[in-house]
């Protein structure tokens, strides 16, 4: 005699309620009213509730939002089934839960509903590791944004490291064409800040610098992007910016440098000039880094003329932006 067949096994009573019983998920079905007819052992678990508390009652007492169970409702009717549908759900010696459940509409022979079959999980602990693994990648997240802002910026001053700033003027320049407009570079650098460090030590020559940058950073417009370019150098990027406007900006550092004291307290203070070089693009160089070489030129420039003072101009005169 052959082996039963599948189907045959589902109509076999015994080997059904064996199959239920298996079933991790709740599995519980009702009447074409909507009335609890199965209630499986993984429904008690889920629910808390004994069959004799939910045998003939609405399935809907399962569940603690009347408006979600019936937006599950009228899915089933739409679309004849639905799959892992998250609904608040009851149990009997604790608060509301989340459930995932699917359910399918049983119909006859004539396509008429007679009952649904809904399947339940107990979501709480699966949303319980979503919600970690939010919270865990929002964190891996935050320290991916510390660790890269610590390889892009000066620790001291907060300031982009001077690779970063140059690639971000570059990435700007391309992002917004400006390869055909005006593009401003100044460089400064602190006057005899060795003097600083030797008179006062490192600590306090730190705080000069941190000054510095704070002016600098005062005096630039928000798009400007500025720099630590080594040492006591520091660079600014001005997008739009024609070669007198960088040059105002220069002197305008320069100028609130000069009437700053950076005060180390008990009445003592340390005063601090610094020279500029400025270049811009197109008028002293075509491309950035010719733009730098420049600035960089005359701000030695404008060291050997006596510090404290912008340099704008070649002093040999071969490519004068004058």
């Amino acid at each position: 005699m052959p082996p039963p067949d599948f189907i045959s096994l589902l109509s076999d009573a015994e080997s059904l309620q064996l199959m239920l019983f298996a079933c991790p998920d709740g599995v519980l079905a009702t009447d074409r009213n909507e009335r609890v007819v199965l209630y499986t052992g993984a429904c008690e678990t889920i629910f808390g509730f004994a069959p004799i508390e939910v045998m003939g009652q609405p399935a809907s007492r399962l569940f603690a939002s009347d408006d979600g169970y019936e937006r599950f409702r009228e899915r089933l009717e739409d679309d004849g089934s639905v799959s892992s549908m998250e609904l608040p759900a009851e149990r009997k010696d604790g608060p509301p839960f989340l459930a995932a459940i699917s359910a399918a509409l049983l119909r006859d022979r004539d396509g008429s509903a007679m009952g649904t079959v809904i399947y339940v999980r107990d979501h709480t602990d699966v949303r319980g590791i979503e919600d970690a693994l939010r919270d865990n990648n929002r964190r891996l997240n935050d320290m991916v944004g510390r660790l890269n802002h610590a390889a892009t910026h000066d620790q001291l001053t907060g300031m982009l490291y001077r690779g970063s700033a140059i690639e971000t003027a570059e990435a700007t320049m391309l992002a917004s064409d400006l390869l055909a407009s005006q593009f401003g570079v100044a460089l400064f650098d602190l006057d005899h800040f060795k003097a600083v460090n030797d008179s006062y030590g490192h600590l306090v020559g730190d705080q000069v610098l941190a000054s510095l940058a704070g002016t600098i950073r005062q005096v630039a417009r928000q798009h400007d992007i500025v720099g630590r370019f080594g040492g006591e150098e520091f660079i600014a990027f001005l997008p739009g910016a024609t070669l007198e406007a960088v040059r105002g900006f220069a002197e305008r550092v320069r100028a609130a440098v000069a009437e700053h004291r950076v005060e180390l307290g008990d009445g003592v203070g340390v005063s601090i000039t610094i020279s500029a070089g400025v270049a811009a693009i197109p008028v002293c160089a075509d491309n950035l880094t010719d733009a730098i070489r420049v600035a960089d030129d005359r701000l030695l420039a404008a060291k050997r003329a006596g510090r404290n003072r912008v340099t704008w101009q070649d002093t040999t005169g071969e490519r004068n932006a004058a």
